[in-house]
């Protein structure tokens, strides 16, 4: 254990602070200042000694605010006060820089095989277009995750297509059976005529499956299992709709669906292969992951090779006839192949269409790169055609972290929002997630297992959270403590599970073999994960912690062993034995356990992850505390975990919160919350309330006649939990980064909800036999408002009508009848600082004057 090396200086002003400063002061120094003190001390004490917080508050001495300022560590309150009052950071999963570019790869995180489809504006709801996403999971439950976006750029999670890929034993981690590296592999997602498709093959689930719903966010999916493998599926609807799957690896075939798209027709083996186009610089290995789209006239395939001494690229194929040999004259291959994208290994992935105003279509790429060990990425890559070929990045180049414009702009209000969402999430634990669909999957459960094993148990996770294979549901809830995920160890480990994907059947480790580890991924270049422990229930054997995982795999955990908690670090590297001894395995790094005593039924523990030290390497360092303040490193940081060449999980590391048994069933631990931050306590930074104290500050200036019911309800939940939070002690920035981008992420939905609140009414009227429509307008809003009515018998527009304040105005229709009508109301105002301009509907009733 060690610590960051500070100057004599600051060592001295930590000595001077800590020996001069009262008791009363000390309680009111800010958040800023407990880190100062934090790091300044910590460069004093010998490793594994415990760094100190103190309480938040208003610091009230110039002395002390001289000395921060004199150390050149905090931000003095006239500073923070020039700062912009709330301006949200991009989400930890998002390159939106917010000036109108974002850099690739995107998002941050493991989203490897991407399927993109649009859904035309014509064609939805929304009435713009709608992009969803789909990637594959592999050995996680829930599975094939569905992601939205409006702009390419930013992504959320919205529904998954299944809850479980099988309930069989190797997909639940039962009986010896896995399915890492296997389950769903290379999704294809498709939209046709108001039903939404998604193609999958499975390595040991039985081959391919294809899932389809009418409703791509709420709706469940129905399953189709195609009974064969289909490696890399593609789905695609000809201009006629017949539906064909495209796939292959090494080349390139099809087979025809029938007209329900409930089994393979007719097959086309290698419409064409990489043997086709021998001595091609970009021809090589892999020759998968075809994509097919037909663009003016031509059908596209997309397609990743790796020719031997290159990166992994991008080489697309056309021709006039979709089937190629099959239909062509002679049976000669008539795709046409060029290498549209080799730089820096970006490569498998979609197109995607964007529509421009002038009507033309524009065609970018989703490519995914290689980023091990956070896994593959995803990039959106602007192309430029020419003569029906394109040329992708900036005259072909495509550099790491670079810029590139947002193809689709949006309104101020919803750019802002679109940048707090995410695809990992802070978490905790109150149960309160949307329910979805795919939560209550039907499956008929073959004796013995036990239905309940099975069947859906009350808990609602946030989509952010996929289990390690699916899980055993009675044994873990969000019911069960009110606020505080459990898990209970169902089953005692045995170190007899091996992995099936690989040919030398190596042994997996009791981690391995867990079930019911909870996991998010990781996202880079550095994550911070914190939570707080209840380990009161554990039994003789358990070990329970927080972990970064892989095959490879960092942890913090607990093990309780003839009756003694003791805390420590697991670290399990390259190269991976074929036989493992499980214990010897995961046993506790030396130098970095702490036996917690009798009186210990609480920890906090923090896993602090680097991705960028070097690059290529995770390292994780690892904190616990008693009491969420006093933090303690436990040893030096430990890897490096990399890339596994065997592919057993062949995924990016993930974080997971664990538990299992050693020697019986039936103990168990509970997890407060999950934390995050992407700040690491060995960057020595003060801690930070700016953006948390922005964001308190502005939902205060809010006024609730501005928003719906709902979204109003949900934001004065994430203020109340972020105003506590603040009333409250800091001891690490996971602790205020978590409830501040809860509170920004509600705070900038309600800036794309705001409206402004004038309710109308419509009439008719008869006066001296005619018709008139007369209309009443009421500013229900705080600030004064611009008003124009609109009907079919003329327009009035009110510059200002104050708060409070009706309008009138009566239109004559010159009729002695008018058929039913409506009158339309267009309301501009400030909201919040912004302008809004809201349109409401008013309806008046068929009238005949006389009668």
């Amino acid at each position: 254990m060690g610590s960051t090396p500070l100057s004599r200086l600051e060592s001295t002003l930590a000595v001077s602070i800590r020996l001069r400063a009262s008791s009363l002061i000390r309680r009111l120094l800010p958040v800023s200042l407990h880190t100062v003190l934090d790091h300044l001390a910590d460069a004093m004490t010998r490793p594994g000694s415990t760094v100190h917080t103190r309480a938040p508050g208003r610091l009230r001495t110039f002395a002390s605010i001289a000395v921060l300022v004199a150390a050149g560590l905090v931000v003095t309150p006239a500073a923070a006060q020039a700062a912009d009052p709330w301006s949200p950071r991009s989400s930890y999963t998002s390159t939106d820089t917010g000036a109108g570019t974002y850099s690739v790869p995107l998002l941050n995180a493991d989203v490897p095989d991407i399927s993109v489809e649009r859904v035309p504006a014509a064609e939805n709801d929304e009435g713009r277009d709608l992009y969803y996403m789909i990637s594959t999971t592999m050995h996680l439950s829930p599975g094939a995750p569905i992601m939205k976006s409006y702009d390419l750029v930013n992504w959320e999670i919205v529904n998954y297509v299944f809850d479980r890929a099988s309930i069989g034993d190797s997909f639940s981690l039962r009986n010896g059976q896995n399915s890492y590296g296997q389950g769903q592999w290379a999704s294809s997602l498709r939209y046709r005529d108001g039903m939404y498709y998604a193609v999958f093959n499975t390595n040991n689930l039985n081959g391919a499956y294809l899932y389809r719903t009418d409703d791509i966010e709420n709706g469940a999916w129905q399953r189709t299992a195609l009974g064969r493998g289909l490696h890399d599926p593609s789905l695609f609807f000809d201009v006629d709709g017949t539906p064909y799957i495209f796939y292959g690896s090494g080349g390139t075939s099809a087979v025809r669906l029938n007209a329900d798209l409930t089994s393979v027709a007719q097959d086309y083996p290698n419409i064409f292969t990489a043997n086709n186009y021998a001595g091609q610089p970009f021809i090589g290995g892999l020759f998968e992951g075809a994509q097919v789209y037909h663009i003016d006239g031509w059908y596209y395939a997309v397609i990743i090779t790796w020719p031997s001494g290159q990166g992994r690229q991008v080489v697309m194929f056309r021709s006039k006839d979709l089937l190629g040999r099959y239909t062509s004259a002679g049976g000669v291959n008539t795709y046409e192949a060029r290498g549209v994208l080799n730089s820096n290994g970006f490569a498998q992935g979609s197109l995607v269409p964007i529509s421009r105003t002038d009507g033309r279509t524009d065609w970018h790429g989703m490519f995914f790169r290689d980023t091990f060990p956070i896994g593959r990425i995803p990039a959106l890559i602007p192309a430029t055609w020419q003569d029906g070929w394109p040329t992708f990045g900036t005259n072909g180049v495509v550099p790491v972290n670079g810029l590139f414009d947002k193809p689709i702009r949006l309104s101020p209000a919803e750019e802002v929002f679109e940048r707090q969402k995410s695809i990992v999430a802070s978490d905790d634990f109150a149960n309160d997630a949307p329910h979805k669909a795919y939560q209550d999957e039907q499956w008929t459960v073959p004796a013995p297992l036990d239905p309940a094993e099975i069947a859906p148990n009350g808990s609602r996770l946030d989509l952010a959270w996929e289990w390690n294979h699916a899980p055993d549901n009675r044994y873990w809830s969000l019911t069960d403590r009110d606020g505080w995920l459990r898990l209970t160890a169902g089953k005692v480990v045995t170190g007899q599970y091996v992995y099936t994907k690989l040919s030398n059947r190596a042994e997996l480790a009791w981690f391995e073999e867990a079930r019911n580890t909870l996991s998010q991924r990781t996202f880079g270049p550095r994550q911070s994960v914190q939570t707080r422990m209840d380990i009161s229930a554990m039994r003789n054997g358990d070990v329970a912690g927080l972990a970064a995982y892989n095959r490879g795999f960092s942890y913090l955990a607990v093990k309780r062993v003839d009756g003694v908690n003791t805390l420590g670090v697991v670290n399990r590297s390259q190269p991976f034995a074929v036989e493992v001894d499980q214990a010897t395995v995961e046993n506790f790094v030396p130098g970095t356990t702490v036996a917690l005593g009798d009186g210990a039924t609480e920890v906090h523990v923090k896993a602090d992850l680097d991705f960028a030290s070097p690059v290529g390497q995770l390292w994780t360092t690892f904190y616990y505390s008693l009491d969420g303040l006093m933090w303690t490193r436990l040893g030096n940081r430990v890897g490096p975990q990399t890339l596994d060449g065997s592919l057993a999980h062949f995924m990016g590391h993930r974080v997971g919160l664990f538990t299992y048994a050693t020697q019986e069933t039936g103990g168990h631990v509970d997890f407060d919350n999950y934390l995050l931050s992407d700040t690491l306590t060995a960057q020595a930074r003060p801690l930070d309330t700016v953006a948390l104290d922005a964001a308190i500050a502005h939902a205060h200036t809010l006024d609730a006649r501005h928003y719906p019911p709902d979204a109003w309800a949900a934001t004065q939940s994430a203020l109340a939990a972020a105003t506590s939070a603040r009333a409250g002690q800091f001891g690490t920035q996971n602790q205020i980064d978590a409830p501040e981008r809860a509170l920004s992420y509600q705070l900038a939905r309600l800036g794309v909800l705001a409206a402004l609140p004038v309710p109308a009414s419509a009439e008719v009227r008869c006066l001296a036999g005619k018709a008139y429509v007369a209309v009443r307008v009421r500013n229900d809003s705080g600030g004064p408002v611009g008003i124009t009515l609109e009907t079919p018998y003329g327009n009035r527009s009110f510059a200002t009508v104050a708060p409070g304040a009706n309008v009138y105005q009566s239109f004559p229709t010159r009729a002695a009848a008018v058929p039913a009508g409506s009158v339309t109301v267009r309301a501009t105002g400030a909201v919040a600082g912004r302008d809004v301009t809201t349109v409401h509907s008013a309806q008046y009733p068929a009238t005949a004057c006389g009668e």
